[in-house]
């Protein structure tokens, strides 16, 4: 077996080290190519966003100018100026005109300006003569809503956006809301059409624009191209070509322009929806990478030689202890679970050797949790069989059911057959799970017989929600809690006893009180408890208080009860166990005992309808 392994091994050093290695120069190619890109991206980052900070500056002046122009007392005037005849107002109009030219046209970049009164007069100015919008048109725009939302903040319209807005296709377009200085109302809306040449200065400038086929873009989120330093692509969609990511901030990819490969980088305008987009040729950026490719050929030759070494040096020891781990799993898998790898060195196959008798230990131990599990489990329904019928509670039963008879109380008698009926109608039952409705009439059942036979020693209440009766339950979960509470609850009170049963429903579970007002546990009587299997929790010790979870303990399964106080709590703790191994240990009973002041145990069960009861089988051992 040891030749066949090392077999094995020489093939697979050729197939997964010499082989790799062939292909690493291609995949190292690869990635110089990818550091190619991530460099240029970085560069081109810091160079996208100075060039975005001079466009938002370049935006910012002509923002100024229109700041300055519709909060003017030369333009002011004529947002409410109303003319009582044609004349006037024709004369109103070219005044007004007049006025838009000299407070915006000091600026050399705006070309149009026209103000749309809210309550339908227009005034407009041209730098060269050009196309007019209608009134109608442009006030039913939808452009409108959107700068009177603004309420003054100017919003912009980037070229080959809004076609219908503007004939011009190499113009930005100012559409903002104009306010009465003196009032603040609303009075009209500005549209200011600007050719910014400032822009074809300000991308000439970058070393981009020297190399062949480098290019700049203005983008909106649409991928509408609305701005290219080359003059070509304006209007396009750049989706189509060279998708991006619309929510970043700054991305670089490559893509194909114009059947070209080319790198991109996309840069989005702080408190715009535009992109600034540099394009440049990869043949020109990747030029160096034939010093890169022989660097790789280098290395790649130097893994070689490592690789041999390797072969020649460590694959005998690997052997070995693969062979040993092997013949070692081969015992394991026979049934013995003793064995154990000698681990030498600090590697990884030390590790392995580790892992190995770990995983060996580990599946030992959880077959004797498992095999435990199964002895509980037995000796809990072993329990639950012989409580089922108590043969004392059934003798006293018909006892009393006898003086009934003797005493000719032919009514009571049927009343207390029919309870008994009940009782043993759902003890003999073969369903472990039941609904809460059953339980609860098992338990009424139980309690109308004790009040006879214990006649003025306890009164008792059951204030369970009617929406909860249909989840399941475990049967004889309720009535062993009760039995408690009469048998040593109340014995040697004065006081009547009371036994109060509630209900509460949360997300996932159903949480089930039984409260009695007897004499209560000392936190001696709770450690006695404890030894028998379950564990308790100290609420206060100044108090006295204890309030603990009723489990099965690992290591409590041998111990036994002795006497009379052995019997208290036994039904208490086979109920626990039974809700553990059903439902997993995240259910199970909670106790809370005062001497003199009484006992309380909430039960918590997960919330189940019958039609679910796969899916609490599902979690039982947990």
């Amino acid at each position: 077996m040891l030749r066949n392994l090392r077999h094995k091994l020489i093939v697979a050093f050729i197939g997964f080290i010499i082989i790799p290695l062939c292909l690493l120069g291609a995949v190292t190619y690869v990635l110089s190519q990818n550091a190619i890109q991530q460099r240029y991206g970085e560069h081109t980052e810091e160079t996208l966003k100075a060039l975005g900070r001079n466009l938002q500056y370049v935006l910012s002046e002509i923002g100024n100018v229109s700041d300055a122009g519709i909060t003017s007392p030369a333009l002011q005037p004529f947002l409410t100026a109303n003319s009582t005849s044609q004349a006037n107002e024709l004369l109103e109009t070219n005044e007004a005109e007049m006025a838009l030219r000299r407070v915006f046209f000091i600026h050399p970049a705006v070309q149009y300006v026209a103000l749309y009164r809210l309550d339908g007069r227009m005034f407009k100015t041209f730098r060269p003569q050009g196309q007019t919008i209608p009134y109608e048109t442009f006030i039913h725009h939808p452009i409108v809503g959107q700068a009177i939302e603004k309420n003054g903040h100017p919003v912009w319209i980037g070229p080959y956006e809004q076609p219908d807005l503007s004939a011009n296709d190499k113009v930005f377009t100012q559409v903002r809301l104009v306010k009465d200085m003196n009032n603040f109302d609303d009075r009209a809306i500005l549209l200011m059409e600007v050719k910014i040449n400032e822009l074809h200065r300000m991308f000439s400038q970058t070393p981009l624009s020297y190399r062949q086929n480098g290019r700049y873009l203005i983008a909106n989120k649409q991928g509408t191209v609305l701005y290219d330093s080359r003059t070509e692509l304006g209007g396009t969609n750049l989706l189509r070509s060279a998708p991006f990511q619309p929510d970043l901030e700054y991305q670089s990819y490559r893509g194909m322009l114009q059947d070209e490969d080319s790198l991109f980088s996309v840069y989005k305008l702080p408190a715009s929806e535009w992109y600034l987009v540099s394009v440049a040729s990869w043949a020109t950026v990747s030029h160096d990478s034939t010093t890169i490719a022989r660097w790789v050929g280098g290395v790649l030759l130097l893994s070689l030689i490592a690789a041999l070494l390797f072969n020649m040096l460590f694959v005998n020891r690997i052997t070995q202890t693969i062979i040993q781990i092997v013949r070692l799993m081969k015992r394991a898998e026979r049934g013995d679970l003793t064995v154990r790898a000698k681990p030498s060195g600090d590697d990884e196959l030390t590790r392995l050797a580790g892992g190995f008798n770990s995983m060996v230990g580990t599946i030992q131990h959880l077959l004797e949790e498992v095999k435990r599990e199964q002895e509980r489990k037995k000796r809990a329904e072993l329990a639950l069989l012989q409580a089922q019928i108590h043969p004392h509670f059934l003798f006293n039963t018909l006892e009393s059911i006898n003086v009934l008879a003797i005493q000719n109380e032919g009514h009571r008698v049927s009343q207390m057959i029919y309870r008994l009926g009940n009782i043993l109608r759902i003890s003999i039952s073969d369903r472990e799970h039941i609904p809460i409705r059953r339980e609860l009439e098992h338990l009424r059942s139980y309690l109308e017989i004790q009040s006879f036979r214990f006649e003025n020693l306890f009164s008792y209440e059951i204030q369970i929600p009617v929406h909860l009766y249909e989840y399941s339950i475990l049967k004889l979960t309720l009535q062993p809690l009760v039995e408690n509470s009469i048998q040593h609850g109340f014995e040697g009170i004065s006081r009547p006893g009371f036994i109060s049963i509630t209900a509460e429903e949360r997300q996932d579970s159903i949480v089930l009180t039984v409260r009695d007002n007897g004499k209560g546990m000392t936190a001696d009587q709770l450690a006695l408890l404890a030894e028998s299997g379950m564990r308790k929790q100290a609420e206060g010790q100044a108090k006295g208080a204890t309030d603990g979870r009723l489990a099965r303990d690992r290591n409590a399964e041998n111990v036994s009860l002795q006497g009379r106080s052995d019997r208290r709590g036994l039904g208490v703790a086979n109920v626990a166990d039974r809700i553990r191994i059903s439902y997993g240990r995240a259910y199970g009973l909670f106790l809370c005992s005062m001497p003199g002041e009484g006992t309380t145990v909430r039960c918590v069960i997960p919330k189940y309808s019958q039609g679910e009861l796969h899916e609490a089988e599902r979690h039982a051992g947990g």
